[in-house]
């Protein structure tokens, strides 16, 4: 996971790089703004079309083109990762059961040493407690809900970071949206020859592109994180009862031991 997340942080270190280049590009004023300009025929409009739009929507623009990008990211490696076959296998399952049924305690913990699904670190823990020759159920159930419950906690905090980016896109929009009233406002006090109707009408611009952008990425990455909730919360449920289920068989080793 550090691995997935040093190799996003730095694809969005290298886009915000460009993206706020590039802006600074665009954004970089005439060298001389004639004083008098002679009267010409109006020339036709011309409609932005929506990457123009994005380019002069300000300088927090590349941040939410960085967002918006590690939110895709987020997106495709939670799909890949957060599946059932990965977090509990059928084939360790039946494994581990087969396992238990011979109670067979070094093969049982072959099979789990072999696996790094999360359902074979919790089989795992019991099979520690197993191994003593005081160990109780309880003492099996105890050892195996602690590491459930790690396993879990796992999981719930992989998928909050599409939470984060959902609520601090709306906070970097609503900052371009301050930077771009005080541009405006800032034009109905400026004293240059430039049109101030132009700079007012670029500061609003620049308030509701950000507006809009922060809101783009907000909206469906909080939707996509409650459906990705409810995936983990299914697969939770899941691990918690095979593993229950596990565990009480493990209590015939105990018996017999």
């Amino acid at each position: 996971m550090k691995t997935y997340l040093f190799a996003g942080l730095l694809a969005i270190l290298t886009l915000y790089a460009t993206a706020l280049s590039t802006y600074s590009a665009d954004a970089a004023p005439a060298s001389e703004t004639p004083r008098l300009v002679k009267a010409e025929s109006p020339a036709p409009e011309k409609t932005a079309n929506l990457g123009e739009m994005l380019n002069k929507g300000g300088p927090l623009m590349p941040a939410l083109y960085a967002l918006s990008f590690l939110a895709v990211c987020l997106i495709f490696y939670y799909l890949l990762s957060l599946r059932r076959e990965l977090i509990v296998p059928t084939p360790l399952l039946n494994q581990i059961e087969e396992a238990v049924k011979k109670k067979d305690v070094l093969l049982l913990e072959e099979i789990c040493l072999k696996n790094d699904a999360p359902l074979a670190k919790v089989v795992l823990s019991g099979i520690e407690v197993v191994k003593s020759p005081h160990a109780t159920y309880e003492m099996i159930k105890d050892a195996m809900e602690d590491e459930g419950s790690r396993q879990a906690g796992t999981l719930w905090e992989r998928i909050q970071y599409l939470q984060d980016i959902a609520i601090v896109s709306p906070l970097v929009g609503l900052l371009g949206t301050v930077i771009g009233m005080i541009i405006s406002f800032g034009a109905l006090q400026s004293e240059a020859m430039t049109p101030r109707p132009t700079l007012v009408a670029k500061g609003v611009a620049i308030a509701f592109t950000n507006t809009a952008a922060g809101l783009v990425i907000a909206i469906p990455a909080m939707l996509i994180y409650a459906f990705f909730r409810g995936r983990v919360k299914g697969i939770i449920t899941e691990l918690e009862s095979r593993s229950s289920r596990i565990s009480r068989m493990m209590l015939d080793i105990v018996k017999h031991k």
